[in-house]
């Protein structure tokens, strides 16, 4: 057998570990974009879940400042009615010496005109619900019903990306725990001093930073796609070096066996 045959497998091993390269830089750069996509997705969800906190905190004092004063008087006017569910106030309606009507604005009743500005203005939604409400309207969906659940088994908070109205949504809701000024509407519902009484539920629209992040993760495609084309060259320019030391190796090899045969 000649030297020359016994050198053909080095070429053959040369491209076999090319393209081991090949894929194996491939595999880590895929692994390392899916990696970085899947981060930015999280610092998104992130992003939007200390906005339904701050929201979620904000609607709390605001509620609380109410409930100290225990509540407020506003005009009443088409938008704003004596509540219905306050009946059993006493002087739920008042009227001031020159005539103005005015009627009481619980915390719930100033929430939800809170709600419906800021959904209005920025498109977050909030709602205030309960296993038990007082007002229909504040009944809970499925979602909401299964937090609520969680909240009296000592969960914290919830949270999760859902669609309303075809539209992405961070979901988030923690706890309302009864406080004592809350007993002047809710006492008659059997709730106690820091029983949990029902949640807010805050919804913070996905789409302004998927925007975002779509232009993060198309840089970071691009930047991926440039290291991977660098990478590859690197490969071709290795392989080529590799490919003409052996060319060489055998032309000396075939120099030597003729040198020996003549």
């Amino acid at each position: 057998m000649s030297l020359v045959s016994d050198i053909k497998p080095t070429a053959s091993g040369i491209r076999l570990f090319t393209w081991a390269l090949v894929v194996t830089w491939t595999v880590a750069l895929a692994a390392s974009l899916g990696w970085n996509v899947f981060q930015v997705k999280d610092d998104i969800r992130e992003a939007a879940r200390i906005q339904a906190r701050s929201a979620f905190e904000k609607d709390v004092i605001y509620r609380r400042w109410n409930a100290q004063h225990g509540g407020v008087y506003v005009p009443i006017t088409e938008q704003t009615q004596p509540n219905p569910y306050l009946t059993h106030v006493p002087e739920r309606d008042i009227r001031t010496p020159s005539g103005k009507q005015l009627t009481l604005m619980n915390p719930a009743y100033m929430t939800r005109q809170v709600f419906e500005l800021g959904q209005a203005k920025h498109g977050v939604r909030a709602h205030i619900t309960s296993l038990k409400p007082i007002r229909p309207e504040n009944a809970a969906d499925s979602w909401e019903t299964n937090a609520l659940q969680a909240f009296e088994q000592g969960t914290k908070e919830v949270s999760a990306v859902e669609t309303l109205d075809g539209q992405p949504y961070l979901r988030l809701m923690r706890p309302l725990l009864t406080e004592k000024k809350c007993l002047l509407c809710h006492a008659q519902q059997g709730y106690q001093e820091n029983d949990i009484r029902g949640g807010i539920s805050v919804a913070i629209p996905m789409q302004p930073l998927q925007v975002i992040s779509r232009a993060t993760m198309t840089r970071l495609a691009s930047l991926h796609a440039i290291l991977w084309l660098l990478g590859l060259g690197g490969i071709a320019f290795g392989a080529g070096r590799l490919n003409r030391s052996d060319a060489q190796l055998r032309q000396a090899e075939a120099a030597l066996q003729q040198s020996c045969d003549g």
